[in-house]
């Protein structure tokens, strides 16, 4: 059955290593541990293994190709694999491609669209092979062979629309849009060639027969004419084009057959004689042009008998005019071979490898909602931290509530002791300082990571500018620039975020030391601390009167609406809501997504509640602030003020002062700790990052040089021409031989004085290449000049070697400009003469 149909060989393939990049791009974008999807990628790796070995002709291994090809698809969304991604380089040879002298036609890229093509083309070759194997004896086997042909027109169809699009730069030519058109148009014919067989092995109707054969050589005509398009002619098996050319003229004549049989039945002996003649023609021209199908001979017998009878009863009996073939109904071809397109997933029972990581888009969509979101609960958390914050220094302003407490002059306020309490058992100054210590150590390790990554990118850099500027042209690969340009852009922001922490840390700072001595009086056990601040005689206002007893009452509301507040910062920070299922059933539903108005619908609805409790909150501080001033200035307008009072007054305001401040440090140095952690971390996936990028670069680097140097150490075939005065001379003319008569001297006249071989001339000897006269080889292919053989009965030529007798023969000089011979050099040798052949 090969012999019937055209088979296609397997794209080769080298290895490629999925394990280090994967895990590596998973770790850093995912944040995953690193291992943590080992066994995924080794089952990926031993799926791809097994893609590209030597496969069996069975269903089987058409559907691995077909899973490992769902498999790379689903990856492409969410392992991306491309010079700054996921860096897997995939080399496949030209299927076409039988090697040379200099190598094979091969491409390698870090592209996924290329793997998934190749994998691909590889199914469809695999289907031809399987398909020559059912045996056409059988139902069952007809309609498989059919399913395959087809199978394989589908994957070529869709492979000539998808590669344009997706992969612009060339590849191999078994993967342009001409050959695959060539291969699609190819494989329907075959599969209408199948329906055809099937169609008389049911015994359908002649008229049914002549359309499915009618369209059977449409078919090939198709094929023939796409095979021949520029660029890939060259491809195909030397007898390939005579077998599609045979096919075509060969069906065209079974479909005039058949359709002469429906001509006399219906007592039409004209149009019978007419199409009868025109399929013994088309079967003349399809053995002419190489199609060899075992039943060809059968069909010439029967359409020789049929002609002969049809042409005596027309003699004797009909007397009809045989019309011209050109005035006859053309017989209208019916398509049943067509291309199955593929499904999606192509391969049965398709389970994801990587079902755990979600795709990129999805991913990143997901990190832009987490922004939107810790951006939201950062400025609401702001607003509430901005207004408390306001609400304290109101009380340190008014120096509440250590005003009203203390209004005998001599002891310390309750209020006072509770903040002193307080900051001992926080850790005091003691606790602001180690923080403070921390704090270069974590900045200048953030500093020495981006400053190393920087300069492994300009080193990578300078290298690559060095190569492309020796090099030029030839230096093909990205450009270190273009390539890094996202990492540069990442890295200026990490920069530009130390410098903004920089002038934050040194706003603390400055705080911190405004406010030390006073944390430290704070620190002090109360004898001390009524040591350190002044007496002063009673401000005589009651403890219990009216304007107390306000005062007291708004700073009452105020610690509600701090504990409040403390409540909603908590709830704030613990909402959450599922967006990645959200994300991923839109962009199922619609097959793209709109992230930023999803996410912003779901952070509406998960946060509004949060953001009205907040807005109300302020705006209710507004009305205690007010009620609160003017409750103070009733007590200020009531208390008797001396100064010793204020005084006394004053130090207390500055120690209450002295605690918020200690409270606002801690928070905000326990933060500055935590974003230098964080950053660190960021900084070491960037480090890593990069690292391995310089690291697949270098070996990039070092595999293109070595491909150039190759390239530069092959030898040049061009010559330059070679001067007249350089060719040899004609060999001097035989002498004749003496007169002995006619005889001898007819055989003399008829001696040739130099046998010259000429190419058979036309039906003499066979065209093709290698016959008598004809080069084996086109004349560029040729690696030493050649010689064609003599035909059968001609002289041999004069034969000249280039050593003889282990000696470089010495050519004549040139007679119009002689040389003079070289000392100890050998005398000029003619050329051997041989005696005529008989």
């Amino acid at each position: 059955m090969g012999d019937r149909f055209i088979v296609l060989a397997l794209k080769k393939a080298d290895a490629a290593d999925f394990s280090k990049p994967l895990d590596k791009f998973i770790s850093n974008t995912y944040d995953k541990e690193r291992g943590q999807f080992k066994d995924q990628i080794d089952e990926l790796q031993t799926l791809r293994n097994s893609a590209v070995k030597r496969l069996d002709k069975h269903e089987s291994a058409v559907q691995m190709l077909l899973r490992y090809y769902d498999q790379v698809t689903v990856m492409e969304a969410k392992l991306p694999v491309s010079e700054s991604e996921v860096r897997v380089t995939f080399t496949w040879q030209d299927a076409f491609d039988k090697g040379s002298l200099f190598g094979t036609r091969k491409h390698s890229a870090k592209s996924l669209v290329f793997e998934k093509s190749c994998i691909l083309f590889n199914a469809a070759a695999l289907s031809t092979q399987i398909a020559v194997t059912q045996n056409l004896d059988t139902d069952d086997g007809l309609k498989s062979t059919a399913k395959y042909f087809q199978t394989a027109a589908g994957i070529f169809d869709y492979l000539r629309e998808y590669i344009p699009s997706n992969m612009p730069q060339a590849t191999t030519p078994d993967l342009s849009v001409e050959c695959l058109t060539a291969l699609c148009s190819l494989m329907i014919a075959q599969a209408q060639e199948t329906f055809y067989l099937k169609a008389t092995q049911d015994k359908m109707k002649d008229g049914i027969i002549a359309k499915i054969a009618m369209q059977t050589g449409n078919n090939y005509a198709d094929a023939y004419k796409n095979m021949q398009a520029p660029g890939i002619r060259t491809l195909w098996e030397k007898d390939w084009l005579s077998i599609v050319s045979g096919k075509q003229a060969l069906y065209h004549a079974l479909a005039e057959y058949h359709q002469s049989l429906i001509a006399k039945a219906s007592g039409a002996i004209g149009e019978e004689l007419s199409r009868l003649k025109r399929a013994s023609s088309l079967l003349q021209e399809a053995e002419s042009r190489g199609s060899i199908i075992g039943d060809s001979k059968s069909l010439r017998t029967k359409i020789t008998k049929a002609y002969q009878a049809a042409q005596k009863d027309n003699d004797f009996i009909y007397h009809e005019l045989v019309p011209e073939f050109d005035r006859i109904p053309a017989i209208q071809g019916a398509a049943i071979g067509k291309p199955i397109r593929l499904n999606n997933p192509a391969s049965a029972n398709f389970k994801d490898i990587f079902a755990e990581i979600v795709p990129l888009t999805i991913h990143n969509a997901v990190t832009r909602h987490n922004d939107r979101q810790k951006e939201l609960i950062d400025s609401e958390l702001k607003k509430l931290k901005d207004a408390t914050q306001q609400l304290h220094s109101l009380l340190t302003e008014l120096n509440l509530p250590a005003a009203i407490e203390d209004t005998g002059g001599d002891s310390i306020p309750q209020s006072l002791l509770d903040k002193s309490v307080a900051l001992r058992n926080e850790g005091g100054v003691q606790k602001i300082d180690n923080m403070f210590n921390e704090l270069p150590s974590l900045l200048q390790r953030n500093q020495e990571i981006l400053t190393e990554t920087s300069r492994m990118l300009d080193e990578e850099q300078n290298d690559d500018k060095q190569m492309r500027e020796r090099f030029k042209e030839k230096w093909n690969r990205m450009a270190s620039d273009k390539l890094t340009a996202p990492i540069r852009s990442e890295i200026a922001r990490y920069k530009t975020i130390v410098d903004n922490a920089l002038k934050a840390d040194a706003i603390v700072r400055e705080k911190y030391n405004k406010n030390r001595n006073y944390m430290i009086v704070l620190s002090k056990g109360e004898a001390e601390l009524k040591n350190h601040i002044p007496n002063a005689e009673s401000a005589g206002v009651a403890a219990n009167s009216k304007t107390v007893v306000d005062i007291r009452r708004q700073i009452d509301i105020i610690d509600g609406m701090i504990a409040e507040r403390q409540v909603i910062e908590s709830e704030l920070k613990s909402a959450t809501c599922d967006i990645t299922t959200k994300f991923l059933g839109a962009l199922a539903a619609d097959g793209v997504l709109r992230d930023e108005d999803i996410s912003n619908e779901n952070l509406g609805t998960t946060y509004n509640v949060y953001v009205k409790q907040i807005a109300d909150s302020v705006e209710r501080q507004k009305v205690v602030e007010t009620e609160l001033r003017a409750a103070n200035q009733r007590f200020v307008a009531e208390k008797q003020s001396n100064n010793h009072l204020q005084r006394r007054e004053q130090t207390l305001r500055d120690i209450a002062a002295a605690y918020d401040a200690f409270t606002e440090l801690s928070a905000h140095l326990a933060e500055g700790t935590k974003f230098y952690n964080d950053l660190t971390n960021l900084l070491v996936k960037t480090q890593t990052k990069v690292s391995d990028l310089i690291f697949a670069r270098k070996t990039e680097l070092q595999a293109l040089l070595g491909d150039l140097q190759k390239d530069l150490a092959k030898p040049n075939n061009q010559t330059p021409s070679i001067p007249s005065h350089h060719d040899k001379p004609p060999p001097p003319a035989r002498p004749p031989p003496p007169n002995r008569g006619a005889s001898a001297t007819e055989a003399s006249s008829t001696s040739p004085t130099q046998p010259q071989s000429s190419p058979a001339a036309p039906g003499q000897y066979p065209q093709y290449p290698g016959a008598y006269g004809q080069a084996a080889y086109p004349p560029q292919a040729q690696p030493y000049p050649y010689q064609p053989p003599a035909a059968p009965g001609q002289q041999m030529p004069y034969q000249q070697y280039p050593y003889q007798g282990g000696q470089q023969p010495v050519y004549p000089p040139h007679p119009s400009q002689p040389y003079a011979p070289m000392p100890g050099s050998y005398p000029p040798q003619g050329y051997p003469q041989y005696p005529p052949q008989q």
